[in-house]
């Protein structure tokens, strides 16, 4: 297990004081938060969900229909079971934190203009 360490401060932050959303720092005050997943990660996690909802009917002796029918009932509470248990150990074996800067866009692209041009057309 690694220490965690604040990227402004570089100083030790207890796991104690690591939460969900935004919290200060204990020694610089400066609001961090824990970073959002990689979406690159969601395609290791399907493929192993799936692999988990045709194993489990497979592993019970089901065929043809059967192993089909169950495979499909199982794909989405694999799919939790196994983001659950990739989140957890990736928290817990590779914690990392970043600054938060207090602005949240969730992830929407804004396209603004250059500044000083006009909005209407020349």
């Amino acid at each position: 297990m690694r220490t965690v360490k604040c990227p402004v401060c570089a100083c030790e932050v207890p796991r104690a004081f690591i939460r969900r959303g935004t919290f200060p720092c204990p020694t610089c005050k400066e609001p961090l938060r824990l970073p959002r997943p990689s979406r690159l990660l969601g395609v290791p996690i399907f493929a192993c969900g799936v692999s988990l909802a045709f194993l489990i009917p497979y592993l019970m002796g089901l065929k043809a229909n059967a192993i089909l029918i169950v495979t499909i009932i199982l794909l989405a509470p694999s799919g939790f079971v196994t983001g659950a248990v990739a989140g957890a150990l990736q928290a817990y074996l590779f914690p990392s934190l970043e600054r938060d800067s207090g602005v949240d866009d969730g992830g929407i692209l804004h396209i603004v203009p250059p500044p000083g041009r006009s909005k209407g057309p020349q």
